[in-house]
C-alpha cells in the first residue's frame, strides 16, 4: 500500500510537529543510552583498577610473608628436621650397608654445608684445641681458639 510522493509530502507536512518530536525523543534516547554506556564502562574500569590494586597488595603481602626472615628460619628448621628424620630412618631401614653409608655421607655433607652459611651454627667455625700438659701447678691447660685454614 505504497502512496505517491505527493501523499508522502502531504503526510509529512500535516504531521511535521509529531515527526520532529519523535526525532527529538529518539536523539535523547540515544544520548541517554550512550551516557549510560559511558558510565558503565567507567565503573567497570574503576572496579578493574581496584581489583588489580587489591591483587597487587595481596601478592606483595604473600611474598613478604614467605620471605620474612623469621618465617624462613622456621621453614629451614622444619626442612632440616625432616631431612634428619629421613636420614635416621635410613639408618634403621632394612637396606644394604652402602645405602646407609650414602645416607650418612649425604647427611654429614648437608650439615657441613648448612653450617658454613649459618653464623649461629656451632660447627660453622673450625676450632683449634691445644692441651698443655707441662703446666707446673695444677691440671693441664686446655685452650680452644677459632682459626681458619690459612693459619
Amino acid at each position: 500500500m505504497a502512496g505517491t510522493e505527493e501523499e508522502f509530502q502531504e503526510f509529512v507536512a500535516k504531521n511535521r510537529e509529531l515527526i520532529e518530536k519523535i526525532m527529538v525523543l529518539q536523539k535523547e534516547g540515544v544520548i541517554e543510552v550512550a551516557s549510560a554506556g559511558r558510565d558503565a564502562v567507567h565503573d567497570a574500569a574503576h572496579a578493574a583498577d581496584a581489583a588489580r590494586d587489591r591483587a597487587e597488595e595481596f601478592a606483595k603481602a604473600t611474598y613478604s610473608m614467605f620471605m620474612d626472615p623469621e618465617v624462613q628460619k622456621h621453614f629451614m628448621a622444619m626442612g632440616m628436621e625432616l631431612f634428619m628424620g629421613l636420614s635416621a630412618m635410613m639408618q634403621k631401614a632394612p637396606v644394604p650397608d652402602f645405602v646407609r653409608d650414602a645416607a650418612s655421607s649425604t647427611e654429614r655433607n648437608w650439615k657441613d654445608s648448612a653450617c658454613r652459611v649459618n653464623d649461629d651454627c656451632g660447627r660453622s667455625k673450625a676450632q683449634k684445641v691445644e692441651i698443655n700438659k707441662d703446666v707446673p701447678e695444677g691440671p693441664s691447660e686446655i685452650k680452644v681458639t677459632d682459626y681458619t685454614k690459612s693459619e
